[in-house]
């Protein structure tokens, strides 16, 4: 029995007498293979035509900022690439140099539904309509954003290939459609495994590890089928699909890619060749940014900050955490920046000289100046404060965040995740006594220096062409079981 619990992820237990063979363990080959470390050369793109390529992006700015690192570099091969997303995000996609088309959906109703029930599934019927509502507009403006002319230039656009996170339901179906080949990338895994359970179920024993991808996908895929059938008929001219065949396809011919370093969570054995882990993808922000004159002289008036930040997430109550995250680092005798956020942090009650009140900065040059870092564990955070060597506390909210918190303390380069609703001063004091610990400074240098000749974005970059049908022309193609794609739309096949 699964039990979709009050903090919205899926609970469940597998009975002791049921074998893991039994729920497909051991039912995929072994593989374990990355692609950052493949670099690109002629022959990779020589039959690749220059293709107009949708990436559909549902989420935060952090959910956004990896692809408009892929999409940049798409671009310089050659390719015209639109990135849909939240309208929010139109100024940061454009000034990157990409086109943009406004996905619907609000990312700050997202955020604050998320927070509130931990992941994608509704803790209760009151927050049902929310989500739908969210989903509906993310769901129909899907089709457009791969096919209609831009909307400020009026340039025509049909898209050749789709590239889309998970959030983006309906992707697949979009792209079954237009007949045309989609490449899932995420960070977090929606793969299913035997060797980490889905980060939105809670299952203890192994056994039920790779189940859980299965319940999740299902469970989603219950709350939004109405949705998806509805723009099959309508807008997609596509037969309903039912419920045994209609989940998102997280065990399909589709190929996906993960954002993370392998260095820090390696590709399961049992993935398989369409599944590749990329490796994090960085956006280059520090490069053009010009940090205030009282940051620079704050920074150097005293020993390195600690950072904490929760980013673009709402705060329950801001006033208490910050005054625990004051009190946490005067009894640490710690100096601090904290990074108001869309949270609300930081109203202070009286004056601070050792703490540093900041609006927005990247990380990518800030990280590289703290001691340690304490934020909400978005996979692009996690990433930049461990490429920084950075010692890293976690206080998850939602989502794949736990997931990431489990992986960093399984590291040694942080302590145990402190959940939002657990965050406490006695955990924070841990929390720091733990990160200036030197020995968790040295397995933070070691994971950096690891990921260091990483390139995540090239690894995106590489996994998309690689899975592209049809590229040399000279070549008997493969035959192609996925129905979203025909080989008379194959890049230059016949």
């Amino acid at each position: 029995m699964a039990t979709v619990k009050d903090d919205g992820t899926v609970e469940f237990e597998v009975p002791a007498d049921v074998e893991s063979q039994a729920l497909g363990a051991g039912s995929v080959g072994a593989y374990n293979d990355t692609v950052y470390d493949e670099t690109l050369d002629a022959t990779d793109l020589q039959y690749i035509p220059p293709l107009q390529i949708v990436v559909l992006i549902v989420g935060t700015r952090g959910d956004v900022q990896p692809f408009v690192a892929i999409g940049k570099r798409l671009q310089d091969y050659g390719h015209r690439v639109r990135l849909a997303t939240h309208s929010n995000f139109k100024e940061f996609v454009l000034s990157a140099g990409l086109e943009f088309y406004p996905l619907g959906g609000d990312p700050t109703v997202l955020a604050g539904y998320m927070v509130k029930n931990k992941g994608f599934l509704p803790s209760g019927p009151s927050e049902i309509p929310v989500q739908r509502n969210q989903m509906k507009e993310i769901i129909y403006s899907l089709l457009p954003a791969c096919k209609d002319p831009d909307i400020d230039s009026g340039i025509p656009f049909k898209a050749d290939a789709i590239i889309a996170n998970p959030p983006a339901y309906g992707h697949t179906h979009v792209a079954e459609a237009l007949k045309v080949p989609i490449h899932i990338f995420f960070t977090m895994p929606w793969t299913p495994t035997n060797e980490f359970p889905h980060p939105l179920s809670r299952v203890k024993q192994q056994a039920g590890y790779r189940l859980s991808y299965q319940i999740v996908d299902s469970l989603i895929w219950l709350g939004i089928r109405d949705m998806i059938n509805d723009l099959r008929k309508k807008k997609l001219k596509l037969r309903p699909v039912t419920y045994l065949s209609g989940s998102q396809g997280s065990e399909s011919e589709i190929p996906h890619g993960y954002i993370w370093s392998p260095h820090l969570v390696p590709k399961p054995k049992d993935w398989g060749p369409k599944v590749d882990v990329v490796g994090f993808c960085f956006l280059d922000l520090a490069s053009n940014y010009e940090p205030p004159e009282p940051l620079v002289k704050w920074l150097g008036a005293g020993e390195k900050p600690i950072y904490i930040g929760f980013g673009s997430l709402p705060v329950q109550e801001p006033e208490k955490m910050t005054q625990t995250i004051v009190d946490a680092l005067q009894s640490t005798k710690q100096r601090g920046i904290i990074n108001k956020g869309w949270g609300g942090l930081g109203n202070l009650a009286e004056p601070n000289d050792s703490i540093y009140l900041l609006d927005n900065c990247p990380h990518d040059w800030l990280f590289l100046r703290c001691k340690a870092v304490v934020h909400h564990g978005g996979a692009g955070t996690t990433a930049a404060g461990l490429r920084a060597a950075c010692p890293t506390t976690i206080v998850p909210f939602f989502g794949d965040q736990p997931f990431w918190g489990e992986r960093v303390h399984a590291r040694g380069v942080g302590p145990a995740p402190i959940p939002v609703e657990e965050f406490t001063l006695t955990k924070l004091v841990d929390a720091i006594k733990f990160m200036v610990d030197p020995k968790v400074k040295l397995h933070a240098v070691e994971l950096a220096k690891a990921m260091e000749n990483e390139d995540g974005v090239a690894g995106a970059v590489k996994a998309f062409f690689k899975h592209l049908p049809c590229k040399k022309p000279d070549l008997e193609p493969e035959p192609v079981t996925s129905s979203f794609f025909s080989l008379s739309r194959c890049f230059g096949c016949s």
